[in-house]
């Protein structure tokens, strides 16, 4: 493998790492668009897509409620 290929996936490593620590339990939605390089509005599409996290709406409501549960973004991104 190459070096430049080790320490992409060593700074990637890092960054997943960080993320996990910082929210063991729940990522929330600006946490990882900020990981993955894109807005907010991508990361709560990409929910309601079934990608990773859930969403739902309370009756009466109009705005939606974004849950992204640090295991399930994690095996997510690892492909695991």
């Amino acid at each position: 493998m190459s070096n430049a290929i080790s320490e992409f996936l060593k700074h990637d490593d890092e960054k997943i790492e960080k993320l996990i620590s910082e929210y063991p339990i729940n990522v929330p939605v600006n946490a990882v668009a900020a990981f993955l390089g894109v807005d907010d509005e991508s990361i709560r599409a990409a929910v309601e897509c079934g990608n990773f996290g859930y969403s739902w709406r309370k009756a009466g409501k109009m705005n939606k409620c974004f849950k992204i549960p640090t295991a399930q973004l994690l095996r997510w991104y690892m492909h695991s």
